[in-house]
């Protein structure tokens, strides 16, 4: 197909041959082979390694419409249509009763298919190899008659075979195999359905994502181009393609249009049109996740293709009020993180199974407890509760992973689950950029540099758009002690956005190289709370120096942020920086019994090197569970 308009190509499907009249027994001397069977449709025969096997009429049916669609999805409507057209009968026990039969023929499991793989609610499909050829029914000499028919087979199969590469020049995937894709926010002129295509462009994101050797740009960068151009995007984005949509409402319906777009020249590599109710959304959502997983990674394996294309619920009022909270949850405002928590308990109200509600509970109580807005005690039990019922119902759930590692990490301070926790998130979904930035926070309190360097820099190129990843990226160089070099790449990251300067962190490398005027620079264009005291303290500086400077920044510090649940161990970084260390641990004693997250931090902090000589921050790296880690050793200019 080409050309990258929507809607302006027919729909190709995909098919091993042209034989659709092969369903009928005896029209047409065809085998089809796999592995060791072989179904003859000139004798309506099945033989295994040769010897006959019995099959009633329905499963022989039913396996030859199978074999002509093979490898792709043959629905409950279309196996009613061709197998029970006019018949008055229970079609759906008609149906469990043949496919049961034909498993047994093929000595086949439902649970670990070999053959025919079930896809819940959906229908078939036929997973293995099959090859077609012509049946040799005797070695005696063939009559007039045998021979016309022959050659008529060697002109069907040779007409088949011309049909069967014509089509896949269509439906296979592009010479050029696609190695990174973003999918761009979907267009939408509704306001009231804003949620439903920004939720669905996040579902697309988050099936592709679980496939293999895929490179998925995350939601942050991607909706950075909302309504660009698709091709200037993706080269912006340095992908191989891009997925654009578009949704459509009227009154009761939906129009959905999807293409995946070649960066490269243009070309439409697939594209499709999908129908929905409001009720039949969620299945819609499900299809679209399907057929683009299956254009993007023909070959990919059964597992990881039914784990790419995950059914989220079936109720549609669950699924309309999930993406809400999704919606709300990615503003990460206050009150939207509450308008997200209210979302999800009425999704799951509305279905109790619905394990990405309570996946998307667990991560909101997590932000929560992140943003200072709750305390661990009250916190981290939520965050506990929400991610292993998500887990208890969908094992394979890497948000309610990472957001359980998360907890193990920075609350209860398990550093072996919670490394354990991250490591199997991250083979689900390779492409969580935010739980690779947090893995390399985890690395790097145990010292393992190199690996949180690579985690940093993987998480940095999954999504360069997300000020939360370009902070990290600073603080990762400050944990270095590569001052400079985090100065600078926050500096050229506000250059392409000022939202991207990470004046906190800033501030810490001025503070890393001795240099109070830089660091006041930066803790003028902050947010925090030192901001509105820069006059102060730069008045402090310049007369009483560097000592006083922190002492008075860790007293306003305390006092305008009292409240604050993460406040202790910032308070007790400005007094290490002074040299005042009974004030610095006694701070630290303070985090210590609040849980604070930022504990986790000490022992790679430069702010605290000042008390690696006190056993009493040796013991309490220990009640922590933290070892004291000696910097890296890198090349730097500072």
């Amino acid at each position: 197909m080409h050309g990258n308009s929507f809607g302006d190509q027919p729909r190709m499907t995909s098919q091993v041959t042209d034989a659709s009249h092969l369903v009928e027994p005896g029209d047409l001397s065809g085998v089809a082979r796999f592995g060791v069977f072989e179904l003859d449709l000139r004798t309506a025969e099945l033989r295994r390694n040769g010897i006959k096997v019995k099959l009633q009429e329905q499963p022989f049916r039913l396996l030859a419409f199978l074999l002509e669609r093979a490898g792709a999805v043959v629905t409950r409507e279309e196996l009613r249509e061709r197998l029970w057209p006019s018949e008055f009968v229970d079609f759906d026990h008609s149906l469990n009763t043949a496919v049961r039969k034909l498993r047994e023929a093929l000595d086949d499991s439902a649970e670990n298919p070999r053959f025919i793989e079930t896809l819940a609610r959906r229908g078939y499909r036929f997973i293995a190899p099959v090859s077609w050829g012509a049946s040799i029914p005797s070695t005696a000499v063939p009559s007039t008659r045998a021979t016309l028919l022959g050659i008529t087979l060697v002109v069907v199969m040779i007409g088949a075979g011309i049909a069967y590469f014509v089509t896949r020049r269509h439906e296979a995937p592009p010479a050029r195999a696609i190695d990174a894709i973003a999918v761009l926010p979907f267009t939408n002129d509704d306001p009231q359905s804003q949620h439903l295509s920004d939720g669905m462009t996040e579902i697309l994101i988050d099936s592709l994502s679980r496939l293999p050797d895929l490179r998925v740009m995350a939601r942050t960068t991607v909706f950075e181009y909302k309504g660009k151009e698709p091709r200037e995007a993706g080269r912006a984005l340095n992908v191989g393609a891009v997925v654009v949509g578009d949704m459509r409402r009227d009154d009761d319906r939906y129009t959905i249009h999807v293409e995946l777009i070649d960066v490269r020249d243009g070309t439409q590599l697939w594209g499709d049109r999908f129908e929905a109710t409001p009720a039949t959304l969620s299945a819609a959502q499900s299809r679209i996740s399907a057929q683009l997983s299956d254009e993007v990674r023909r070959g990919v394996d059964r597992g990881q293709r039914q784990l790419a294309a995950h059914r989220y619920t079936t109720d549609p009022e669950a699924s309309e009020l999930y993406l809400k909270g999704l919606y709300a949850w990615n503003k990460r405002g206050t009150e939207d993180l509450h308008r997200a928590l209210d979302y999800f308990n009425q999704a799951i109200k509305r279905d109790p199974n619905f394990a990405a509600a309570y996946a998307g509970l667990a991560k909101t109580h997590g932000v929560m407890l992140g943003y200072g807005l709750v305390s661990a005690a009250n916190g981290a039990p939520k965050i506990v509760s929400a991610a292993e019922k998500a887990l208890q119902l969908d094992p394979d759930n890497a948000d309610a992973l990472v957001s359980l590692a998360t907890t193990k990490f920075r609350t209860f301070w398990d550093f072996a689950g919670a490394d354990r926790d991250y490591r199997r998130a991250l083979t689900l979904n390779p492409n969580y950029a935010t739980g690779h930035q947090w893995y390399a926070d985890l690395l790097r309190s145990m010292g393992r540099w190199d690996e949180a360097r690579r985690e940093q820099e993987l998480s940095y190129k999954l999504d360069p758009l997300s000020p939360a990843i370009n902070a990290m990226m600073c603080y990762g160089f400050y944990y270095e002690r590569r001052y400079r070099e985090g100065i600078a790449f926050s500096r050229r990251a506000a250059e392409l956005d000022p939202n991207f300067f990470a004046p906190s962190c800033v501030a810490n490398c001025f503070f890393g190289l001795g240099d109070i005027d830089g660091a006041l620079t930066a803790i003028r264009k902050s947010k925090g709370a030192l901001r509105e005291c820069d006059v102060l303290l730069t008045d402090t500086f310049r007369r009483s120096g560097k000592r006083d400077f922190f002492r008075k920044s860790a007293e306003l510090l305390a006092q305008r942020q009292a409240g604050s649940i993460e406040t202790p161990v910032a308070v007790a970084s400005l007094y290490a920086w002074s040299g005042d260390k009974d004030e610095a641990l006694a701070w630290l004693e303070r985090a210590y019994q609040r849980h604070v997250s930022h504990m986790v931090e000490i022992n790679t902090d430069p702010a605290f090197e000042s008390l690696y000589s006190d056993p009493r921050f040796e013991k309490l790296l220990q009640r922590v569970g933290l070892s004291r880690v000696a910097p890296p050793r890198v090349p730097v200019a500072n």
